[in-house]
C-alpha cells in the first residue's frame, strides 16, 4: 500500500498546481498540440511553433504530470486523450480557454485575490481599474476580448441545451448575451425548425452575421446590438441565457431578468444554462469556478433554489431544473 503524501508535500503540490496550469496555457498559446498528430521531439515542435526546444521540453514534462502528454523512451512526446482536447480541431476543444487563463490579465487579477477575500470586491477591478466588461470594450484590449469570446464560443453549453431541452416546433430563440452567435448557430443547425436572434453589446456581436451565414443559418437568424440591461427583443418563445446570469451579482442578475421578463409573452420561457453546485460533483471544478467568477466579477454560481429567489424578484417562477454533476446544468422559468 502506498504511503499517504505528507501534509507539507501535499500543500506544496496544491500551490504549485498553478505552475502546471501556466505550462498548459503556454503550450496552448503556441498551438503545440496541433502539431502532435504523431509523436514528435521537443526540437521538432520548436521548429514548428517558433519555440525553444529546451524550454518546450520542460513545459511538456510539466504538463505531462497532469496527464496531457506522455514522454516516450526515444525522446518524443505524444498526446494523451486529455491532451487531445488542446487541439483546435477537437470537437470539444478547450484551447482558447487554456489560452485565456494564461493571459496577463488573469495573472494580474489573481495577484489581487486577497483584496477580494478582504473586501468582497472584484479583484479584476482592483488590478485593472475598471470592470472586465468595460475593459474588454476598449479597443486597446481587443486581443484579450477576442480570446475571451473565443473561449466562450468553444464551450460545451450548446451540448447541454440540446441534450436537456426540447424546443417547441417553430420556436423563436432569443440568445441573450450570445456574443458572436456560436451558440445560436449550433442550435439552428441542429434544429431546422427554429429561428433566432442573438443580442449582445456591439463589440461582442461583431462578426456574428458572418458566423451565422457561414454556418448556413443566416436566413433564419438576426443580430441585434444592445445591452440586456436596457432592452431585449420582444416576440421570443425561448429566451436563452447561457453563461450570463452566473456572470453577475444578485442585483444585476435581477436587472437582467426583469428586462427579459418585460419582453416576454405569457407563454414564453426563460432557459438558463451554466454550472450549478449539485452536492454530487466529483471534481473541484465547480467550486473553483464559483471562486473564479467571484474574484473576476463578484458573481456567483447558484443552485436552483437560489435561482428561484432571483425569479421571485423578477416576475418569474421556476418550472424545471436539470442538474448535471461536474457539468453545465439548466433551469427553466416562466412568467408568474
Amino acid at each position: 500500500m502506498t504511503d499517504a503524501i505528507a501534509p507539507r508535500l501535499r500543500l506544496i503540490e496544491i500551490v504549485s498546481a498553478a505552475w502546471i496550469s501556466s505550462a498548459v496555457s503556454a503550450l496552448a498559446e503556441l498551438g503545440v498540440a496541433d502539431h502532435l498528430d504523431r509523436p514528435r521531439t521537443a526540437a521538432d515542435l520548436a521548429a514548428l511553433t517558433g519555440g525553444d526546444a529546451d524550454a518546450l521540453a520542460r513545459f511538456l514534462h510539466a504538463a505531462g504530470t497532469a496527464g496531457l502528454f506522455t514522454a516516450l523512451d526515444d525522446g518524443r512526446f505524444a498526446l494523451t486523450e486529455v491532451g487531445e482536447v488542446l487541439r483546435d480541431d477537437h470537437p470539444q476543444s478547450m484551447r482558447q480557454m487554456c489560452r485565456l487563463t494564461g493571459m496577463e490579465e488573469f495573472a494580474r487579477t489573481w495577484a489581487h485575490a486577497a483584496h477580494t477575500a478582504r473586501t468582497g470586491e472584484p479583484a479584476f477591478d482592483a488590478a485593472h481599474g475598471r470592470p472586465v466588461w468595460e475593459y474588454m470594450a476598449d479597443p486597446a484590449n481587443a486581443a484579450f476580448s477576442r480570446v475571451f469570446h473565443g473561449a466562450m464560443a468553444e464551450s460545451a453549453a450548446g451540448q447541454t441545451v440540446s441534450a436537456l431541452y426540447d424546443f417547441p416546433e417553430g420556436a423563436h430563440v432569443v440568445d441573450v448575451g450570445g456574443g458572436r452567435g456560436a451558440m445560436l448557430a449550433r442550435l439552428l443547425t441542429e434544429h431546422p425548425h427554429l429561428t433566432g436572434t442573438v443580442l449582445d453589446l456591439p463589440n461582442a456581436v461583431r462578426g456574428a452575421d458572418k458566423l451565422l451565414a457561414d454556418a448556413g443559418v443566416g436566413a433564419r437568424a438576426a443580430v441585434v446590438a444592445g445591452s440586456f440591461f436596457d432592452e431585449v427583443p420582444e416576440g421570443g418563445d425561448v429566451y436563452l441565457l447561457s453563461r450570463v446570469i452566473g456572470n453577475w451579482n444578485d442585483e444585476n442578475a435581477v436587472r437582467i431578468l426583469r428586462t427579459v421578463r418585460a419582453a416576454m409573452r405569457p407563454e414564453a420561457r426563460v432557459v438558463i444554462v451554466g454550472h450549478m453546485p449539485t452536492g454530487e460533483d466529483r471534481t473541484h471544478y465547480v467550486r473553483a469556478l464559483d471562486l473564479y467568477m467571484f474574484v473576476l466579477l463578484q458573481a456567483r454560481l447558484r443552485t436552483p433554489e437560489q435561482y428561484q429567489e432571483l425569479f421571485a424578484r423578477s416576475g418569474l417562477e421556476l418550472s424545471r431544473a436539470e442538474l448535471r454533476p461536474d457539468g453545465e446544468s439548466l433551469v427553466e422559468a416562466g412568467p408568474v
